[in-house]
């Protein structure tokens, strides 16, 4: 008898830790389409758009020691995420605030020279596309389009 009850309390102790240890994913309703943040440069805010650039792409190779120290330490991987999140509601409703916090988040990269320019730039914008995947097909259909920010202090 002891054996036993000593077996159903090991047996609910295991089920309770058993979902720290392996956590559910069904937490994903959907899979739906990814974003993708580009932007480009203008002289004049009335200009076309020639040259879009991907904002912060991902490395095509990570090392071994940079992935252990990205995983200890990576706000600017933490800001991306950040970003793609607004991106994907102005998907759903667009919001003047989100479309606003995806420039500021771009000109502080800009301010803080990790985005340059070939060319003396005064305006920048910014798109959203999607990254839609269907069978052996992939598209890449725009679904936002920013209005041009000028630069000020920050002319390229």
């Amino acid at each position: 008898m002891f054996r036993f009850e000593f077996y159903l309390r090991k047996n609910k102790m295991l089920k309770l830790i058993l979902p720290v240890v392996f956590p559910s994913w069904r937490f994903f309703s959907s899979i739906g389409a990814s974003p993708r943040i580009q932007f480009a440069f203008l002289q004049n805010e009335s200009d076309d758009p020639q040259l879009w650039q991907d904002f912060r792409p991902r490395p095509e190779r990570v090392s071994f020691v940079e992935g252990l120290r990205r995983l200890l330490w990576n706000p600017q991987w933490n800001e991306t995420l950040y970003i793609n999140t607004c991106a994907e509601h102005l998907f759903d409703e667009p919001s003047p605030m989100r479309e606003q916090e995806i420039m500021r988040r771009i000109l502080a990269a800009v301010s803080r020279g990790e985005i340059t320019s070939e060319y003396k730039a005064t305006f920048l914008l910014f798109r959203i596309c999607t990254i839609i995947r269907d069978r052996n097909e992939i598209t890449q259909p725009v679904v936002f389009v920013s209005k041009p920010e000028a630069l000020l202090g920050n002319a390229l």
